[in-house]
């Protein structure tokens, strides 16, 4: 019996020391990882205080082949004040378009981020030669500027 115990303790510590992580179970897909990959956020502050949280993915980078032409971003904001005059700009210059799209849209599976109380757009940009600099503002606030390497087809 003592020498089963002992083995029983072994086989336990030589387990717990295994290569097994929190990321060895997880189940992503290479376009999740690429989606994950071109997304950042930004806190949105108005005077020095947080008013919202902005997020935008780079959808030039995920699919080049439908996304070319110009600069498409999928952008989805909150904030605490009114979004009345709210700009995007890209490298300081101002969106070409922009489309305001419900919380379930064609967009929705690359973010699993969905509330009623938020705010989604697609926007575009004339094409850019440079990296790019993505940013949120209007007269009241304005994001950090969230910064994308630039897609090469």
């Amino acid at each position: 019996m003592k020498t089963f115990l002992i083995i029983v303790f072994l086989l336990m510590v030589f387990n717990a020391c295994s290569t097994k992580n929190a990321y060895s179970s997880l189940k992503i897909t290479p376009f999740q990882e690429k989606s994950e990959e071109n997304t950042l956020s930004s806190k949105i502050q108005y005077k020095d205080t947080i008013d919202g949280l902005v997020t935008a993915i780079y959808l030039n980078a995920l699919e080049p082949e439908t996304y070319d032409g110009e600069e498409y971003f999928y952008v989805y904001l909150y904030t605490k004040t009114n979004n009345d005059d709210i700009k995007f700009l890209l490298n300081d210059k101002e969106a070409t378009k922009v489309e305001e799209l419900k919380a379930e849209n064609i967009f929705s599976h690359l973010s699993k981020f969905k509330t009623d109380w938020s705010q989604y757009y697609l926007v575009s940009f004339i094409k850019e030669d440079e990296n790019l600099s993505f940013q949120v503002q209007n007269d009241k606030f304005s994001s950090d500027k969230l910064l994308f390497q630039r897609a090469e087809k």
